[in-house]
Parts: structure tokens; C-alpha cells; sequence
């Protein structure tokens, strides 16, 4: 008896133990009472959330949204699904079946749970940056989508989640996004009403909107265990991406088959299995990229240069309508082809114009309505269309969508560049171009230059080639490597025009090209040093055409001159150059001062190399004439034999002719004056000038050490040499050495 008393004493401490026990536990561990309920009970307990509750039972995300998490919900009232209802021709909430049901669920929810002054924040890999965001990842996503082939076929196919070229992240489901519009946001970027319902038409802008919804002040930040509720007057529903959005469009069906040539499949074995899994299709699966463009139109993360930086920016797009790139492609890039050529058959010959087309109606920022005239494009071209030429605006998952009724004027279309890369006949010289990257600096608007263009045809006839499957040169010449001397033809049939006016080729003229070598033109006929060089009847290449620019076709950044062949460097060095041109007659105002330069130190017989000019560089030879040769003498600045023997006089005539041969070109055109060194240097080393006093059309004078001008011959001056320009003088220069 005692020892069940016993036992019941011990019995009862421990239930009174373990019960205090429990109450300490529970105290600590339990659920506080203060504790808001999670989001499915709070709008349960609401009571006008009945529609919106039956869809995320409907669709699976009861116990997502009922228990532990962190979301932020767009809650859309009742009345907000009697409205979406009938605007959808669904006369029930039972009539919503389980995939739209999570269609909206997924996209009313957004990851974390957020009051509405953080939503702004940009959450960056360095931490929170304040007022920089206006886009959230919701959880809605696309899997597999399909498209019909044709033929009875169908290809499956996932979204690409980065940018062209970008490989596929597997673990990324390219989320779409939310935007959302709030007074603190587009304030502080001079953004309003106009912006939001140029999206959104059919909503009231009140400064606290998300997609074409108004969040209800008094029913917002609402806390609960799991997350943030904000009440919407609205069923969101995720939108189309701007490649979903075209290929259900069509209006702009011709723009899309253009972006189509640049769309890529690329088989993915782990989508293929997992698609299998949930849906028991064992077709393969792709995924859809892009490339050779500038944005992949299909991509939801934005740049991704930083997990989240789609919350900070978006892709922007103008697209123009089926007639509008009709007559753009008839007027602009078909223009030099054959009638019944297509956009297809230009892919296939020429893909960079169509890159170059695509490109200038692609933003990789959020143009705003408000700012349109403001947005630069891809390639950091301002807007050539106005806010007159759009007919549509929408804001889609992954960009600002905008219709225009014309094409965007890209530069390079409109530039001396153009008339190349649009050109079929003159494809060499365009792959020569880009392949140097000479190209770039052609298409600059602000940036005037005279092109002159040189056929496929003759560029095969001059000895170039092109083979791509060369890799260590595919510009071939005369069999062997040709870029060099590609670069030296091209370099030459580019003329930098700066303010002057377009020049008159009808007339008579001097050119400085490139690369500062000179050509001439002579009534609708050109030179350069290396034709020149050559046999009489092809020293001036005939002009076939002049392309000037207007506001419809052509350059508007100079002029694009069509030649009938190429012009050339010289080959031949200076003292043979002097030869070829006389110089070794007496009857040549060019003589006496040969005869000096063929006996000096200077001179190389053997292969007419003048010492101290350099092969690859600019020089301007200034040639006294007989007469101012025979003053030289008298007066004691050169000896009397050409070929002196005395270290003195062979000194005075070294020196003499240096001074004569100045560094850098400048031709007789009213253009480069100021000082040039010479190759004439003192003791020390320091190299003399000579000074340009006066450069006009039809007069130069030159300024020596001693002050002295002496003044050009102009008819005997302007000669092209091998990258020197030969000027005649009616006296000669002092150095005062």
C-alpha cells in the first residue's frame, strides 16, 4: 500500500513536471499570438477574396500560400473577377480550369514578401539601392511551348533566359515580371500619367498601379506569417514576351520573318527530360535563342550582368508594320538588287544589313512614351520616327512594345558606308571594310567623307581575291596575303571631307585620302600615285556615277562616288619617280636639283631610295627650280659641282636637300598651313621647320629659317609620288645652319 502511494506521489510530480515544461516550451517555441495569419487564411477571413481563393485551390497553391514562405501577393477582389470574367466570356468561376487558375495565381505572386516602399528598392548583388526599381520576378514562368511547322509537324521549344549567344541556364525558368508604377518612381524621372496609360488605356493612373491595376491604399501592406497582401482592382495576368507577342500579330508578320532568320533551335536533352516526366511526351525539346542580333527577344532577365538587375530596366521595341518594311526594303535594302529578290534571299547573300535593320529598331533600355523622341537604340542612334508614326503601345513581360507606320531610318543605311554594304557588286570591298573595321567610322553621321567604290569586278582584276576559308588571311593578293595591301587601296578611295563642301568632280582638283596620301580628280576623272605610275591610257580611271544622299535613300554624311577601276599607291621609290617624270632632262624645272640628289650621300642608285624617307610615311618635297638652283650656287648655299668632294660641300648639299624634303604632306588646296619639320637637323639633333605662310587654291607660300618666303609654282606643283607630294619653288629655302 505504501509503495503505490509512493508510486502515485512520483507519478504525479512528473506529470506536473513535464506539464511546466511543455508551457515553457510552448511559451518559447510556439506561435505567437501577435503573429498575423498566413496569406490563404487572411483573405479567407476577408471575405471578397472567394473567386481568387478558388483558383489557388484550384491550381495547387493552397499550402504554398497557407503556410511558412515569403511572398508578396497581388490579391484581386471578387468584383475585380466578375470583370475579368466577363471580359473573357466566362460565365463562372467553375468554368476556370486548373491551368488559367495558376496562370493568375502565379502571376499575382512575387518572391519575397515586400511592403510597397521597398518595392522601389533595387536589390543588387552589393546590397538594397533605393528608388532605382520598378519590375519584381513573379512566379509565373512558360515551360515547353509548341508551334506548328507545317505538314502535320511540331516542334517544342523553351525560351531562352539569357542574350544572344548566351548558353542556356539550365536552372533558370526565365520568370516573368511584374512592373509596377508608383508616384515615388516616376516622379523622380519626370515620368506621369501619359506613360502609364499610353501602356495601359483602359486604367486610371493614381500613382499606385502594378501591370493595368490599382492597388487599394486602405488594402495595402497588409502583414501576414508568410508574406505581403496587396489588394488590386484587377486580375493580373502575366503578358506575352515580345517574341510571344509577334508571333500572335499579324500585322507585323514581315518584321517577324525577318527576326526569324536570326532565330536559333538548339536541342536540349535535359528539358527533353523533363518535359517527358510531366507530361509523357518524348518529343525532343529546343531552346529558342537568337543570334547575329542584338537582343534575344524571347529572354526575361534582362542583361543579367546582375541576378536582379530586371528589376531596374527593361527591353524596348519598334516595330514597324508589314507595309512599312515592304517600301523600306523595296526603297532601302533591296534597292541595288534584281527585281523579285526577297528579305530571304538577301539573308542568305548579305545578313549583316538585315542585322543592321533589326538592330536599329532594338532598345536595350525602357523607352517611356513620355521620352520616345529622347530613346537611342542599339546601336546608340537617336529615334528617326516620332510619336506621330506609332500606332501601338504596349508594356510587355520583357519590354516596351511600340507599332510604327514606318521604318527606323538606321544611320548606316544613310551614310557613304551604305552604298557599299547594300550594294551586291561591291560586297569584297564591304567584307574588306569590316574586316579592317574601317566600316565603323564611315557610317557616323556627324562624321563627312567622299567614298569612292571599286567593284567586286575590279578588285578581281587588280589581283585580289577573297577565300574564306583561309584563316590566316582570306583577303588574298596575287595568291599570297592581301590585307596590307587591301588596307593601302582602301585607305585611298577614302577621302575625309570635315566642313568642306562636297567637291565639284566635274572640274579640276587634289584630295587628301585617309591615310594622307593625295589623289586627283579631273573632269569626272580620278588619279592616284600608283595609276599615274602606270601606262598612259589607265593614269585616270573614268567616274561612273555620284551618289548624294536625301532624306529617302543615299548618304547624308558626303558623297559615294562609283569608279571604273582602283586607285593605287606607287611602287616606285622617289629618285625613280623624279626620273619617270622627266626630271633628268634639262628641260624639267626639276633638274638641277636631281642631278644634286642622284650625286649626294643621300640617294641609293640602285633602287632610288632617298635616306631618311621612310617607307610607310607621308612626305612633301619641295623642289627649287633651275633657276633658284643656280642662285643657290651663287650665292654660296650649294657648291658648284653636284657631286662635291669636299666634307664641307658634301655636308652643304646633304643638309640643303633635307631641308627641302618636310615631313607630312600638304598639297596646294587652300587647306594645311602652319609649321612641318624637315629632315634637316642641327648639331644638336633638332629637326628644322619650314612654314606653310600661305596655302590657297592656286598659291602657296613657304617660309624658311631665316624668314624668308618663296612662293610655288603651282602649275609644276602637285605631283604624287610614292606617299610624297612634289611641290616646284621659284627660289629655294635657307635652313641658317
Amino acid at each position: 500500500m505504501l509503495s503505490s502511494k509512493f508510486n502515485l506521489f512520483w507519478i504525479a510530480l512528473l506529470i506536473t513536471v513535464v506539464s511546466c515544461r511543455k508551457e515553457a516550451f510552448d511559451a518559447y517555441y510556439g506561435r505567437p499570438e501577435w503573429l498575423a495569419s498566413p496569406i490563404y487564411q487572411q483573405l479567407d477571413s476577408m471575405g471578397d477574396f472567394k473567386k481568387y481563393l478558388s483558383c489557388i485551390e484550384l491550381s495547387g497553391y493552397k499550402n504554398t500560400l497557407g503556410t511558412a514562405g515569403s511572398w508578396t501577393v497581388f490579391a484581386p477582389t471578387d468584383q475585380a473577377f466578375d470583370q475579368f470574367m466577363k471580359e473573357n466570356g466566362i460565365s463562372d468561376v467553375s468554368k476556370i480550369d486548373a491551368k488559367l487558375a495558376e496562370k493568375i495565381v502565379r502571376s499575382s505572386m512575387i518572391y519575397d514578401g515586400e511592403r510597397l516602399e521597398k518595392l522601389n528598392d533595387y536589390f543588387s548583388a552589393k546590397g538594397w539601392q533605393q528608388g532605382f526599381a520598378f519590375r519584381r520576378r513573379s512566379v509565373y514562368y512558360d515551360f515547353v511551348e509548341k508551334e506548328d511547322l507545317g505538314n502535320g509537324k511540331i516542334r517544342r521549344f523553351v525560351s531562352a533566359n539569357r542574350g544572344p549567344n548566351v548558353a542556356y541556364a539550365a536552372t533558370d525558368n526565365n520568370n516573368k515580371h511584374i512592373s509596377y508604377f508608383f508616384d515615388a518612381y516616376m516622379n523622380q524621372r519626370g515620368l506621369g500619367a501619359i506613360d502609364y496609360q499610353s501602356f495601359y488605356p483602359n486604367s486610371s493612373y493614381t500613382g499606385l498601379n502594378v501591370g493595368s491595376a490599382e492597388i487599394d491604399p486602405a488594402r495595402s501592406n497588409i502583414s501576414a506569417e508568410n508574406g505581403y497582401i496587396h489588394v488590386v482592382n484587377k486580375v493580373l495576368i502575366a503578358e506575352k514576351s515580345i517574341d510571344q507577342y509577334l508571333r500572335d500579330n499579324t500585322s507585323y508578320s514581315t518584321f517577324k520573318s525577318i527576326l526569324d532568320f536570326f532565330a536559333s533551335y538548339t536541342y536540349n536533352a535535359e528539358i527533353t527530360r523533363k518535359n517527358e516526366v510531366l507530361t509523357g511526351e518524348k518529343d525532343s525539346v529546343f531552346v529558342k535563342g537568337y543570334a547575329g542580333i542584338g537582343l534575344a527577344l524571347n529572354n526575361e532577365n534582362y542583361a543579367k550582368e546582375d541576378p536582379n538587375d530586371a528589376q531596374t530596366n527593361n527591353f524596348s521595341i519598334t516595330v514597324p508594320t508589314n507595309e512599312a518594311v515592304s517600301n523600306y526594303a523595296k526603297r532601302v535594302l533591296l534597292k541595288y538588287y534584281p527585281q523579285g529578290t526577297t528579305l530571304k534571299d538577301l539573308f542568305y547573300t548579305n545578313p549583316a544589313v538585315l542585322t543592321e535593320f533589326v538592330n536599329s529598331h532594338l532598345y536595350n533600355t525602357q523607352v517611356w512614351p513620355s521620352q520616345f523622341s529622347q530613346a537611342q537604340n542599339f546601336v546608340g542612334e537617336l529615334l528617326k520616327v516620332t510619336k506621330a508614326n506609332i500606332k501601338e503601345t504596349k508594356l510587355l513581360s520583357n519590354g516596351a512594345f511600340y507599332g510604327i507606320d514606318a521604318c527606323q531610318q538606321a544611320n548606316v543605311f544613310h551614310s557613304v558606308y551604305g552604298n557599299v554594304l547594300l550594294d551586291p557588286k561591291y560586297s569584297f570591298m564591304r567584307r574588306a571594310l569590316e574586316r579592317m573595321s574601317m566600316n565603323l567610322t564611315l557610317k557616323i553621321p556627324t562624321i563627312r567623307y567622299m567614298l569612292i567604290l571599286v567593284s567586286d569586278q575590279k578588285l578581281y582584276e587588280m589581283g585580289f581575291d577573297y577565300d574564306a576559308y583561309n584563316t590566316s588571311d582570306p583577303i588574298r593578293f596575287n595568291g599570297g596575303n592581301g590585307t596590307p595591301e587591301m588596307r593601302e587601296v582602301l585607305m585611298a578611295h577614302i577621302i575625309p571631307l570635315g566642313n568642306d563642301p562636297l567637291p565639284d568632280l566635274t572640274g579640276k582638283g587634289i584630295l587628301e585620302s585617309y591615310a594622307g596620301e593625295y589623289v586627283k580628280f579631273n573632269q569626272m576623272k580620278m588619279s592616284s600615285s600608283g595609276t599615274l605610275d602606270g601606262p598612259t591610257e589607265t593614269q585616270q580611271i573614268r567616274i561612273d556615277s555620284i551618289s548624294i544622299g536625301n532624306n529617302l535613300s543615299g548618304p547624308l554624311n558626303g558623297v559615294a562616288v562609283y569608279l571604273n577601276g582602283g586607285l593605287t599607291s606607287s611602287n616606285t621609290n622617289i629618285g625613280f619617280y623624279l626620273k619617270n617624270i622627266g626630271a633628268d632632262q634639262t628641260s624639267s624645272p626639276f633638274n638641277s636639283f636631281y642631278k644634286y640628289l642622284i650625286a649626294s650621300t643621300l640617294y641609293s642608285a640602285t633602287d632610288g631610295v632617298v635616306k631618311g624617307i621612310e617607307l610607310g610615311l607621308n612626305y612633301t618635297l619641295l623642289i627649287p627650280n633651275n633657276e633658284a638652283i643656280a642662285n643657290a650656287v651663287a650665292n654660296g648655299d650649294l657648291p658648284t659641282a653636284t657631286a662635291p668632294t669636299a666634307q664641307a660641300d658634301i655636308d652643304k648639299v646633304t643638309r640643303f636637300i633635307q631641308y627641302h624634303i618636310a615631313r607630312n604632306s600638304f598639297a596646294i588646296d587652300g587647306k594645311k598651313t602652319g609649321f612641318f619639320q624637315s629632315l634637316c637637323k642641327n648639331v644638336d639633333g633638332d629637326a628644322q621647320s619650314i612654314q606653310v605662310a600661305v596655302n590657297q587654291v592656286n598659291k602657296l607660300q613657304v617660309m624658311d629659317n631665316l624668314n624668308r618666303t618663296v612662293e610655288a609654282d603651282v602649275v609644276q606643283s602637285n605631283q604624287l609620288g610614292q606617299r610624297v607630294l612634289i611641290h616646284s619653288l621659284k627660289g629655294y629655302l635657307k635652313h641658317g645652319l
